[in-house]
C-alpha cells in the first residue's frame, strides 16, 4: 500500500492551493472523529498541506473519550487531511459543508474510513478502485518469489504485472470518465494535469464531459481555468517538433508596432529568443551578425524575441544597437511569463528554431557552428 499512500500525496499536494471563492454564503462542517486507544488530551489537526514539504493546522482537537470533534466554516469542498499527534501518517479527505465521520486506526492509519458529503462518497470510490489494483500487484510481487524456477509462471506474471502498470497509470482518466461530475472529480483532474507529461487529448475529453453545473461553480472556475492553461501549454509544446509547423505569433518591436512571425517572408527564418541580461545570449549575437550579413541577400530572416523585463525596455534596445541586431525584434518584456516564449516552450535561453518558407520548423537549439553549418547547408 506504500506505493498507493505516495501516489496519493501526489495528486493531493497539487489539489485546491490557494483557490478561494467569492461566494458570499458561509457553510458550516462538522469532523467527527472515533479514534480508540488515543489517549485523552491528545490533539489532532486538520491540515492543508501547502506542497510537496510543508503543512499548515486549519483546525485542532482535543481528543476526549477516544474522539475528536471539528467544526468550523467552510466556503469550498477542498482536499485536507487528519493528522493525530503520535500517530504516523495522515487520512485523506474532502472537507465540505456537511457531517463528516471518520474511523481513525492509529496503528495503521491508511487503513482508516471516511463518510459524509458528496465529494468523499466519490473519493472513497476511487480510493478502492486504485487499493483493487494495488494489492493485485502486491500479490503478484509474491507470487513471483514463490516460482523463480518456473519460466511459463514467470513470463505470465511479467504480462500480469505489465498490464496492470498500465491500469494504473490510466486509472485516473478512467475513473474520470464515469465519475466527471463531482467537485473531487475536477480537484483530481487538476492533480493529474499538475504533473510534467499528462495526455492533453484524454484532459480535454474529460473537462468536455464535464456539466456545466460544476464548472461554473465561481471556486471551480478557477481550477478549470487552471486546467486550460496547462492544456495550451502542453499542447504548444506538442506541436514544437522538427518537421511540424511553427506555431504563429504576433508580438511588439521596440516602437510599439505589431510584428507577425508568418508575414515575414524569408526562405530561412531563424526564431532567437534571449535577453539583454543573458551573457550566453550577447555572446551568442556576434554569430547572428555574421550570419545575416552573410545570407540576408538569399533569403535569411532572423526574429529575435527578448525576455527582458517591463522595467528593462531602454537595456533591451540598448542592447539592440550595441549588438547590431538590425533585424526584426520584437519582446512583450515579461521575463519568463512571455507568451512567446511559453508558446515555443522555452525555459532557458539562448534558445533557436529554424523554420522554412512555409513555416516547417527545420532544427532547434542550434548554436555556434552547428548553426552556421545548419545555414550555410540550407542557403549555400
Amino acid at each position: 500500500m506504500k506505493i498507493m499512500y505516495k501516489f496519493l500525496l501526489f495528486c493531493f499536494f497539487a489539489l485546491f492551493l490557494g483557490c478561494k471563492s467569492t461566494d458570499k454564503l458561509e457553510q458550516t462542517y462538522s469532523v467527527n472523529v472515533e479514534a480508540d486507544g488515543v489517549l485523552d488530551g491528545v490533539r489532532a489537526y486538520i491540515m492543508r498541506n501547502d506542497n510537496g514539504r510543508s503543512a499548515t493546522a486549519v483546525d485542532t482537537a482535543i481528543a476526549m473519550g477516544g474522539r475528536f470533534l471539528f467544526k468550523g466554516e467552510v466556503l469550498t469542498p477542498e482536499m485536507r487531511s487528519l493528522a493525530i499527534d503520535g500517530v504516523r501518517g495522515q487520512v485523506f479527505f474532502v472537507l465540505e459543508s456537511a457531517e463528516i465521520n471518520v474511523v481513525a486506526y492509529k496503528d495503521s492509519i491508511q487503513k482508516s474510513t471516511v463518510d459524509g458529503g458528496d465529494n468523499n462518497d466519490i473519493f472513497n470510490a476511487y480510493k478502492s478502485g486504485y487499493a483493487v489494483l494495488i494489492d493485485e500487484l502486491s500479490a503478484l510481487r509474491k507470487e513471483y518469489a514463490s516460482v523463480r524456477e518456473k519460466p511459463e509462471e514467470i513470463e505470465r506474471i511479467q504480462e500480469r504485472n505489465n498490464s496492470l502498470r498500465e491500469e494504473l497509470k490510466n486509472f485516473g482518466f478512467n475513473f474520470l470518465l464515469e465519475f466527471p461530475n463531482s467537485d473531487f472529480s475536477l480537484m483530481l483532474l487538476e492533480g493529474i494535469t499538475a504533473q510534467q507529461t499528462f495526455d492533453v487529448s484524454k484532459t480535454k475529453e474529460i473537462l468536455a464531459l464535464m456539466n456545466n453545473d460544476l464548472l461554473s461553480k465561481n471556486y471551480n472556475k478557477i481550477i478549470a481555468q487552471k486546467i486550460q492553461q496547462r492544456i495550451d501549454i502542453a499542447s504548444a509544446a506538442n506541436s514544437i517538433v522538427v518537421g511540424e509547423k511553427a506555431p504563429d505569433f504576433t508580438a511588439p518591436n521596440p516602437d510599439g508596432k505589431a510584428i507577425t512571425m508568418s508575414a515575414i517572408k524569408g526562405k530561412v527564418t531563424i526564431i532567437d529568443f534571449w535577453a539583454s541580461w543573458c551573457k550566453p545570449c550577447r555572446i551568442e549575437n556576434p554569430t547572428y551578425v555574421r550570419l545575416y550579413e552573410q545570407y540576408h541577400d538569399k533569403g535569411l530572416e532572423i526574429i529575435s524575441v527578448s525576455l527582458d523585463r517591463q522595467n528593462q525596455k531602454q537595456r533591451w534596445i540598448d542592447a539592440i544597437a550595441k549588438d547590431k541586431l538590425t533585424w526584426y525584434n520584437v519582446s512583450n518584456l515579461k521575463f519568463w511569463n512571455d507568451p512567446v516564449a511559453k508558446l515555443y516552450n522555452v525555459s532557458s535561453i539562448p534558445a533557436t528554431f529554424i523554420i522554412d518558407d512555409k513555416g516547417i520548423i527545420l532544427a532547434e537549439r542550434l548554436r555556434g557552428r552547428g548553426l552556421e553549418a545548419k545555414i550555410a547547408e540550407l542557403l549555400d
